[in-house]
């Protein structure tokens, strides 16, 4: 069942932050505190990912971060399928 896979909750929370980030806190971005990998490829991909003057998360670093945490989801996944 989709709903009891990390590959789909992780993304959905990767959105939920991005909406937060937009809508009520706009200077600190949570997912780059969070994840040192993606705050990596966010900080060195330049000004077309992330804001450096006004701290915002810009859409095609959005794109990544989903990606990411999908990434990461389907990895769990396979992990615990692999252990059961």
């Amino acid at each position: 069942m989709l709903l009891k896979r990390f590959a789909f909750w992780l993304p959905v929370l990767a959105v939920v932050n991005y909406i937060f980030e937009l809508i009520v806190n706009p200077i600190k971005d949570v997912g780059l505190a969070v994840d040192p990998l993606l705050s990596f490829i966010l900080m060195n991909m330049g000004n077309i990912t992330y804001d450096h003057e006004n701290f915002k998360l810009l859409f095609p670093g959005f794109l990544i971060h989903f990606s990411l945490w999908l990434l990461y989801g389907v990895l769990i996944d396979k992990f615990i399928k692999q252990l059961i």
